[in-house]
């Protein structure tokens, strides 16, 4: 490639950089982030987000490092994303609900420079300083004993433009997400791909500086940080919670005019049944986003009360969050067939990449701006998912004649609890390495507060005796509290439901009886 050829590609490259840029200077005066102790402004935004990049440059750290972050979803969240953004560095985002080991794992896999955690969860993240040698600097949100204090590394710093470094191509975040295997995977988003998911979040819903987000969403999830980048397109109001709390939420609603927000199993129930909701004016709703699939009577009930619209939504990290979605009115029942979204090319096919006809469920590949750059250090993975050339998304879709999508059930048996990505082959490890137990098996099952939750078959080493109690607990010293079985069921080997092969079947293990005296917590 010729220099000139090499200048005109970086041209022709969009920075998620320039989008911070463009709103700290043409929506200035505008709110820009709020939460319950206050607001900032675009223009006071962006000083304490120059701030900190020029703190950091000073610091030593350069275009191309990888600085983590561990913490609630806050403002200072933001600021870090703008001021990394602005020098080429690498986010790498962990998830606070993550087990020590996972998140111990996470550091040595994207091997961070630094690390920036709020006051609430330094005590975790120091115990994880023998995991990651290669962390220069440990920066606290807030007082923390034994870390660099944030608020007086801004004060010390200054507020002038850093200068414009960054290209398209350059990694913005890692967003871990489990794997088959259950280690965790880290999807690579180039400031391009951020940058065009916002875009298209902001142009798809029809946003504009009237717009408010509810952003209980962690920003370590794509829908955290793509509705940031969204809001940011087009100078609305972005609103943190630390929590999903929703009595704040309509608090701030009310308070801020906040207009859509993405509301998941769990929350949707919470939210619709809170008693505190006609306490509140919240007509500034115009719209949630969800997963209507999981609980459709409900999002019908939601709508109505709300008297607003709902988009039920398909997508992945490694994709986006919009890869397809169908918007249900006030009311209304919604439809379980999506619309593919603007600037992604998707194919349904089978094992060979071969297209299916309409009608038969295949394999979701797609490809477009807002794919991942892969994930980290996984050559494996990699050539599993751009098998073909195509993103692999590991969900099962069908074309309707229509031209729409149908979500038809997941490849892999992935369970999504609460908001939550849980692959039953982590949770099966775990409990396999108890003693007692010869075989696992983990699934999905109905949930009515968290629209899907996790059961787990277990079968006994022969002459060994466990009980769910047991079980629970160990389960609890090594997993994440969302992966947890909340459904435990001994049975004998024969029990099991398995193929020719020996495989087990676990559509046909969903089918037994579900009983309240298997419940655990």
């Amino acid at each position: 490639m010729n220099d000139w050829q090499v200048q005109a590609a970086l041209a022709g490259g969009i920075t998620l950089d320039a989008m911070f840029r463009r709103a700290f200077s043409l929506y200035a005066d505008r709110t820009a982030v709020s939460w319950d102790g206050g607001r900032r402004s675009y223009a006071e935004l962006g000083d304490r987000a120059w701030r900190l990049a020029n703190a950091l440059h000073g610091l030593g750290y350069r275009r191309g490092d990888t600085i983590a972050v561990l913490s609630e979803t806050r403002p200072e969240y933001i600021e870090c994303y703008a001021a990394m953004a602005a020098l080429g560095i690498t986010v790498a985002t962990l998830n606070v609900r993550l087990h020590p080991a996972e998140l111990a794992a996470c550091l040595r896999k994207s091997k961070p420079a630094g690390l920036l955690v709020s006051d609430t969860l330094a005590p975790a993240a120091q115990k994880l300083q023998a995991e990651a040698p290669g962390i220069r600097h440990w920066i606290a949100f807030g007082e923390a004993p034994g870390f660099d204090d944030y608020e007086h590394l801004l004060s010390a710093s200054h507020p002038a433009d850093p200068p414009r470094v960054a290209q398209g191509g350059d990694i913005h975040n890692i967003l871990f997400t489990s794997g088959t295997t259950g280690q965790p995977k880290g999807a690579l988003i180039s400031q391009q791909a951020a940058a065009t998911r916002g875009l298209r979040l902001a142009q798809w819903f029809g946003l504009t500086e009237r717009d408010g987000f509810i952003g209980w969403l962690p920003l370590f999830h794509c829908g955290g940080d793509e509705s940031l980048y969204a809001t940011f397109w087009t100078g609305g109001i972005y609103a943190t919670f630390q929590r999903a709390d929703v009595a704040q939420m309509f608090e701030l609603i009310e308070r801020d005019r906040l207009s859509w927000t993405l509301l998941l199993p769990g929350v949707i129930t919470n939210f619709l049944d809170h008693p505190a909701r006609g306490a509140h004016d919240l007509s500034s709703l115009r719209f949630f986003i969800g997963y209507a699939n999981m609980m459709p009577q409900v999002v019908a009930r939601l709508t109505e009360a709300c008297h607003t619209d709902f988009y039920d939504a398909f997508g992945q990290s490694e994709s986006s969050y919009l890869l397809a979605h169908r918007r249900s009115g006030p009311g209304e029942m919604p439809s379980l067939r999506k619309l593919p979204s603007p600037l992604m090319e998707v194919r349904i096919v089978d094992d060979d990449m071969n297209d299916v006809p309409v009608g038969v469920p295949g394999e979701c590949v797609v490809r477009g701006p807002t794919v991942m750059s892969g994930y980290l250090d996984d050559e494996a993975a990699n050539a599993d998912v751009f098998k073909g050339g195509w993103l692999h998304t590991g969900d099962l879709l069908r074309w309707e004649t229509d031209g729409t999508l149908t979500f038809v059930d997941r490849k892999k048996y992935l369970i999504k609890t609460g908001g939550e990505n849980v692959y039953p082959a982590e949770v099966e490890a775990v409990i396999s390495r108890h003693p007692a137990i010869q075989e696992a098996c983990v699934f999905g099952v109905p949930d009515a507060h968290w629209g899907e939750t996790i059961k787990a078959v277990l079968v006994l080493q022969a002459g060994q005796t466990a009980t769910r109690e047991e079980i629970v607990a160990w389960c609890r010293e090594r997993l994440a509290g969302y992966k947890r079985p909340r459904y435990l069921q001994f049975v004998r080997s024969e029990e099991l439901p398995r193929s020719t092969t020996g495989k087990l079947q676990r559509h046909e293990l969903a089918r037994f009886p579900l009983g309240e005296d298997q419940r655990v917590d």
